[in-house]
């Protein structure tokens, strides 16, 4: 995998499970434009924000399309990021998982591009 920028976006879902959404770019200033553009829909449509960032990664995702959660299987992720860098391992659950600082457990219809169909 390469490294480029993950949009990183935590809401919290009505279960009270964060749910994440990830959107690859190129560069940090299309991350950052490409955020502006997504926080202000969700804002728009009240969707409460537990984090958005843009952070190096080499994780890539498919891409989020709205009106997947009819058909995706809920993909789970272990998130961690600091300033710089992010990192998304796949897990199993996140029941009985106490994330470390700076590391969150999240569900997402996303799956790592590598599993896409």
């Amino acid at each position: 995998m390469k490294l480029g920028f993950l949009m990183i976006i935590f809401t919290l879902a009505d279960n009270g499970q964060l749910s994440g959404a990830f959107v690859n770019t190129a560069t940090l200033e299309e991350c950052e434009r490409r955020a502006a553009v997504v926080r202000n829909i969700l804002e728009q449509g009240d969707t409460p924000i537990e984090q958005m960032v843009c952070r190096a990664s080499d994780a890539e995702f498919e891409p989020f399309v709205h009106g997947m959660e009819e058909f995706a299987e809920r993909q789970t992720y272990i998130v961690s990021f600091d300033d710089e860098r992010a990192t998304v391992e796949k897990a199993a659950t996140c029941d009985d998982v106490t994330p470390a600082a700076g590391s969150w457990c999240v569900t997402s219809m996303q799956k790592f591009a590598s599993e896409a169909q």
